[in-house]
């Protein structure tokens, strides 16, 4: 038997009254040796991220993180970010996104991290507790009841909980280096990747030599500008595939293709199938299915 009472006075609250977190998305990112996410940023969301097997490499403004099981990250609102996984032991990674938050020690709204924390540390023993509120996140979210979403709130609150926790108990300090004038490139680059983008109009647009640009966007992010368009269009391109039904040419016209078969190519070129072998291999629903019908059989 098991009984322990607890008074208002040892309640320390972590979020202003009304203001916990609401769940905006989540994702879980497993059994892909090819996946990657190239830089790009959320501009209201905060993401709480848990790796729950194998590695990779995660890149958030201008730092790199190795990646292992338990490994966990808070993605600030406005952070570049991008992700790449191991090709030998892919990455199984979970990502809640909350937003409309407010922490108690914290300044501004819908932020979780004082200056100059790194943003990356391990969970330790709180692993499996994380792990098992990202499966009932995913779990409740699947259920479409009348409260699920109420449901799927309390827990990405609890979740951001434990984050606030963590981080507060294991401080570690890093530096940042100031922001150049590629952060705002990229940055209207995701804003407009669906339409037309070339180096001359990121030339006009903010008066700088198309040479430069391509120089320093290249330096800072490892890719040329035209090269991130398209590698910007390929990950929403994946995404849909795997968690939509949208047809091949929805789903090209939706990411800045008008020739489906341009799109198609492009595709296959990068990421080694076609559109729709990808999303036959990677489709968000195939591991439920694949349960199911080994039920079934």
């Amino acid at each position: 038997m098991f009984l322990e009472e607890y008074s208002d006075k040892e309640r320390n609250a972590v979020f202003e009254d009304g203001a916990n977190p609401k769940l905006s998305r989540l994702s879980h990112s497993f059994n892909n040796p090819y996946w990657s996410y190239q830089y790009h940023l959320h501009k209201e969301e905060t993401e709480l991220v848990f790796i729950s097997d194998g590695a990779g490499v995660y890149n958030i403004n201008t730092n790199s993180y190795s990646l292992k099981k338990g490994s966990i990250l808070i993605v600030e609102k406005g952070a570049i970010h991008s992700l790449s996984s191991s090709e030998e032991s892919p990455l199984s990674c979970w990502t809640c996104a909350i937003s409309d938050y407010k922490l108690l020690d914290m300044p501004e709204r819908g932020y979780m991290l004082p200056a100059n924390l790194s943003p990356c540390l391990e969970a330790g023993i709180h692993e499996d507790s994380i792990h098992m509120l990202f499966e009932e996140l995913k779990y409740f979210a699947e259920c479409k009841t009348k409260t699920s979403l109420a449901t799927c709130d309390m827990i990405a609150s609890a979740l951001a909980s434990i984050y606030y926790e963590i981080f507060r108990s294991m401080p570690k300090a890093e530096r940042h280096e100031a922001p150049t004038f590629v952060r705002d490139i990229l940055i209207y680059i995701n804003e407009n990747y669906t339409s037309p983008i070339s180096l001359k109009q990121l030339s006009q647009i903010f008066h700088i030599s198309s040479d430069h640009i391509s120089h320093e966007f290249s330096r800072v992010y490892g890719i040329s500008p035209i090269n991130y368009v398209i590698d910007r269009r390929l990950n929403e391109a994946k995404w849909m595939l795997i968690n939509t039904e949208d047809s091949l040419t929805s789903i090209s016209h939706k990411v800045g293709y008008e020739n489906t078969w341009h799109f198609s190519n492009l595709f296959q070129k990068r990421l080694k199938y076609p559109p729709l072998k990808f999303r036959e291999l990677y489709r968000y629903n195939k591991e439920i299915k694949e349960t199911k019908n080994s039920h079934e059989s």
